[in-house]
């Protein structure tokens, strides 16, 4: 009987997580850029009509760029043999 690492359960599907969060973010800024391009032309331009859908946009990006960047620091200790792989493995399904 082998045991198995009950932490590293369900990380193989970590790819498809991330194309998955990759279209649910790509689907979501659509969304808030259509609703952005209404509110520019339905209502009339001050400072808060131009402002609030922008930072909507930014904060619908935010997330996925932060687990991105802290990706590409987990894969660079990674390189350097600061963490192992399965450190690697589990946090990068956990981040996605």
């Amino acid at each position: 009987m082998a045991s198995e690492d009950q932490a590293l359960k369900g990380t193989e599907y970590t790819g498809l997580i991330w194309v998955s969060s990759y279209v649910m973010v790509a689907f979501a800024f659509l969304l808030r850029s259509l609703h952005a391009w209404d509110v520019f032309h339905v209502q009339p331009l001050s400072w808060k009509t131009s402002v609030i859908p922008v930072m909507g946009l930014v904060l619908v990006l935010s997330p996925l760029l932060m687990g991105l960047a802290f990706r590409k620091t987990l894969k660079k200790e990674l390189g350097e043999d600061l963490l192992s792989e399965r450190t690697y493995r589990i946090c990068d399904f956990w981040i996605a």
